[in-house]
């Protein structure tokens, strides 16, 4: 069979094209640290990438969201302790004022002081989060919860609505809350024996009233009032600390999670370097070798063949 000299021109030229490809892939693989540059050099891997990625941006945006619903908890727990302290000290103040040993002027002394706790009580009750939003309003986030009016009364303008979010498998929880499931109206018995709910800071209102002009029936009245949204802010802490573990157990999870498909993202997208350069090496000297075989044959004529 004759070969022509063009044909060994032409493959030792494929062949020298080809190792440069190989080569410079490699060197391209080396400065991106990538085993895929282009999904057509290797679709079914491109795919497995492109779905681990997908999949990291998705548990990464679901942290976000617990992320911001853990800085709302905590906003939630330190105005929630707050109260419940100013309660304690209000429940004090009224066991005081009920003290048969107190006069009028001792009880208006006290009365004073229980008006500082009531203001106290409502600046937390209009407490906002990092964002600038009104934590006890509902879902009504922008508006302020509480509102004293011209007349001193006391009107929630939030509403009875609770945005949730998922936190676990179908799992979700408060990431807002209403002013008067928190800020609770007690239940006070009527003269015909029924009860009714009267509002949380109108309790307040009627017992420093009771406490100012020594009705002793009325501030025991309120002293068990006041017992009512103790229990009612204490449960709602207690809530709000349920919430914070749920959340922040979903995180771990999540985390572990990512960690995971990370690890997994690694193997199939990341670049062995030692494997690599290896490979690298022994291209560049098939590279060599090629080159130096194509320049012999490419110096050689058919009178240099015949007199060799």
């Amino acid at each position: 069979m004759s070969i022509s000299t063009s044909l060994l021109f032409d493959r030792a030229t494929e062949r020298m094209s080809a190792l440069q490809n190989r080569l410079s892939t490699t060197q391209a693989q080396l400065t991106e640290s990538k085993q895929v540059l282009n999904p057509s050099d290797a679709p079914d891997q491109a795919a497995a990438i492109q779905r681990l990625r997908g999949e990291i941006d998705r548990q990464d945006a679901h942290t976000k969201i617990l992320d911001v619903a853990t800085a709302r908890f905590q906003s939630e727990e330190v105005a929630l302790t707050s109260a419940t302290d100013l309660l304690t000290r209000l429940k004090e103040l009224s066991i005081q004022a009920a003290n048969d040993t107190l006069g009028p002027a001792d009880r208006k002394s006290v009365a004073v002081e229980m008006k500082s706790l009531r203001q106290q009580l409502l600046d937390l009750s209009n407490s906002k989060d990092d964002s600038g939003n009104f934590l006890f309003s509902g879902t009504r986030v922008k508006s302020q919860a509480f509102v004293e009016q011209a007349d001193g009364s006391i009107q929630y303008m939030g509403d009875q609505s609770q945005t949730r979010i998922p936190a676990g498998v179908e799992r979700t929880v408060a990431y807002t809350r209403s002013g008067t499931d928190v800020f609770s109206p007690p239940q006070r018995t009527q003269a015909n024996g029924s009860t009714a709910s009267v509002g949380f800071f109108q309790s307040i209102d009627d017992l420093v009233k009771a406490v100012e002009t020594s009705d002793t029936q009325n501030i025991q009245r309120g002293l068990g009032e006041v017992g009512q949204m103790h229990n009612s802010l204490t449960m709602a802490l207690a809530k709000s600390g349920s919430d914070q573990s749920v959340v922040q157990a979903q995180k771990d999870m999540l985390s572990e999670t990512t960690l995971r498909l990370k690890s997994t993202l690694s193997d199939v997208e990341d670049l062995d370097y030692t494997t690599a350069v290896t490979r690298m090496n022994k291209e560049m000297m098939a590279l060599q070798a090629a080159m130096s075989s194509f320049s012999k044959i490419s110096g050689m004529s058919l009178f240099e063949y015949i007199r060799n």
